[in-house]
C-alpha cells in the first residue's frame, strides 16, 4: 500500500493497522518522482484528502508510466478501520475467482449481504459517537446460505464491513431522508 499525503496522525494509524495485519504500507508526500521498479511494488494507492488534483494526477501518471496495475482508492473513509477494509477490498478485487460474498449494500436502517456460497459472515457497523470518536459494533456473525440477507443497523452507523474467509466488502450507509 502507498499512502500519499502529509504525515498526519491518521495515515500513521492506518499504516500501523495495515502492518499489524501483515500488509506493507508506506507514507509519502510525493510519489511522482519514485523509481518505476519501486512504484510497481505497490498494489493500492490512497490519497489524503488534502492532496490536490495536480499532485494526484502526477502520481497517477508516474504509476501509468511505470506500467503499474495498482488500484487507486477514490473515496477513502474517514475511519481507520473502514479505510483499512477498503484497501483490503481494493487488493482482493485484482484477484480472479469465485467469490463467497457476492455483494453488500446499505440503506438507512439495514444492510443487505449477498452470499454466493454458504459461508460464515461477520458484519460490523462503523460510525462515530456523539463526541466524534470512532465506534465499531458487531452486527452479525453466523453461517449463511446462498441468497440476500438483511442485517439491521444500529443508530449512527455510517459504514458497514462484511467479512468471510479471505474476503471483505465495504459500503457506506446513506443518510436517512427527511419525511
Amino acid at each position: 500500500m502507498l499512502l500519499v499525503g502529509p504525515r498526519v496522525a491518521f495515515f500513521a494509524r492506518l499504516a500501523a493497522t495495515l502492518r499489524a495485519g501483515g500488509t506493507g504500507a508506506d507514507i509519502t508526500r510525493d510519489a511522482a518522482l519514485a523509481h518505476a521498479d519501486e512504484i510497481r511494488g505497490y498494489g493500492a494507492v490512497v490519497f489524503d484528502r488534502a492532496t490536490g488534483a495536480e499532485e494526484r494526477a502526477a502520481v497517477r501518471a508516474a504509476f501509468a508510466a511505470a506500467g503499474s496495475r495498482a488500484v487507486f482508492v477514490e473515496s477513502p473513509a474517514p475511519l481507520v478501520a473502514v479505510l483499512a477494509a477498503q484497501l483490503e477490498q481494493a487488493l482482493q478485487g485484482r484477484a480472479r475467482g469465485r467469490r463467497r460474498l457476492a455483494g453488500l449494500s446499505a440503506e438507512p436502517g439495514r444492510a443487505l449481504v449477498e452470499v454466493a456460497v454458504a459461508c460464515r459472515v461477520r458484519v460490523t457497523g462503523h460510525g462515530t459517537s456523539r463526541l466524534r470518536r470512532p465506534r465499531a459494533r458487531d452486527l452479525f456473525d453466523e453461517r449463511l446460505p446462498p441468497g440476500t440477507h438483511p442485517v439491521p443497523l444500529g443508530a449512527r452507523t455510517t459504514y458497514v464491513v462484511a467479512r468471510t474467509y479471505g474476503e471483505v466488502l465495504v459500503t457506506a450507509v446513506p443518510a436517512a431522508r427527511a419525511p
